[in-house]
């Protein structure tokens, strides 16, 4: 009998950024190369789980964030591979809440968390398929759940799945969980079907999240906006976080957040970047934002703007916008981006800092967006 993967840890990497980054003084931790998929379950204070999951195909990679001295996160897991040779061995590990360490759970094997509550998880997973062609899997709906209670009576056996998909269909079922929360959805939603005209249709039934949005702020720059990304709204009053962008490409960043202005601005001539916080409760933090883009309609003007709070809500800085924070505390945050060419280069400008003190510069509009492929490239670097 073959053996099997196993859970595992590995330590992530931390890089301190200087004033060139996206937020001076953050640190950025590198929880994958970002050739997988991601997502982000946001807990509230009271969440707690009462069931172990179960995937066939996902194999998830977990990192945890917690404000600063949070406890660990307890992890319980029971091997559910029938054809491994340690069948039914239970596991417990306690994962800092830091970021500073991820854990590796195999398909095949079922997992229950306890101390979650006001941590929030990301997951860089990656989606296998299975050996037999035949099989009736759907990658779209690879999430059995058991009760703590049942198993701890006895555990089910599974056949994992063993056969990686290629990264273009990994991102491509990423992207469809995504679009499908885009401005919200709930994990209660019902899938049903009707005849019309003589032909089966099949929709998607859900809530109205309207009333339970959170507040946007107003942004008066034409080249910054706030708005409801893609989330799923789960029980006790916690969040989903997908993707916003077509790459999938994600950073967690870490930010001590200075009390007065910085000397210096960041601008980012070439990227877009969308901006959210990560737990559920963030600390109070004001953006300085002076749009240089030229062709803007609101070139020159500035405005300072409070960073939203809710991890449900974007905020998207065009290229050419200048930036610096100030506020107290320390914010989780994730920035997603997307690269744009630049005019007569070969490699475009991504950061560039900006003395306060200095003449300001004015930026030409960016060129088209680069492949989400050239992007991961840049990205593993």
């Amino acid at each position: 009998m073959p053996a099997l993967p196993k859970p595992h840890v590995i330590m992530t990497k931390t890089r301190a950024t200087g004033h060139d980054s996206g937020l001076p003084g953050a640190r950025h931790i590198r929880s994958s190369r970002n050739d997988r998929p991601y997502h982000y379950m946001v807990h509230s204070q009271h969440f707690a789980y009462e069931e172990y999951a179960l995937h066939l195909g996902q194999y998830d990679r977990l990192s945890f964030y917690g404000d600063v001295g949070a406890r660990p996160v307890k992890v319980h897991m029971y091997d559910c591979r029938e054809n491994s040779l340690e069948y039914d061995r239970k596991l417990e590990v306690d994962v800092p809440a830091d970021g500073s360490s991820v854990l590796a759970i195999p398909p095949g094997y079922a997992h229950w968390f306890e101390d979650l509550g006001g941590v929030t998880t990301r997951n860089d997973y990656s989606i296998l398929g299975p050996a037999d062609p035949s099989s009736s899997w759907n990658p779209l709906e690879d999430n059995a759940t058991y009760s703590v209670d049942s198993m701890r009576i006895s555990r089910p056996k599974t056949i994992a799945n063993s056969v990686e998909l290629p990264t273009q269909a990994q991102f491509l079922i990423s992207r469809a969980v995504s679009q499908s929360w885009r401005g919200g959805a709930t994990e209660r939603g019902v899938v049903a079907t009707t005849t019309i005209n003589g032909q089966l249709h099949r929709y998607f039934l859900d809530a109205d999240l309207t009333s339970q949005h959170p507040e946007l702020p107003t942004s008066q720059l034409a080249t910054v906006t706030a708005e409801i990304g893609s989330y799923q709204h789960i029980r006790d009053d916690s969040f989903g976080i997908g993707s916003n962008i077509s790459s999938g490409l994600a950073d967690t960043m870490v930010l001590d957040i200075p009390t007065a202005w910085p000397d210096v601005f960041s601008s980012h001539p070439n990227l877009t970047l969308k901006l959210s916080a990560l737990l559920y409760d963030n600390p109070e933090m004001e953006l300085h934002l002076i749009d240089r883009r030229s062709d803007s309609p609101t070139f020159g003007d500035e405005q300072i703007l409070p960073f939203p709070r809710d991890p449900r809500v974007v905020l998207t800085i065009a290229p050419g916008v200048l930036m610096r924070v100030r506020g107290t505390g320390t914010l989780h945050y994730r920035v997603e981006y997307e690269v744009h060419g630049s005019q007569g280069t070969k490699m475009p400008r991504l950061f560039e800092p900006v003395s306060s003190a200095a003449l300001l510069p004015t930026y030409d509009a960016p060129g088209t967006p680069l492949g989400d492929d050239i992007v991961r490239e840049l990205a593993y670097r």
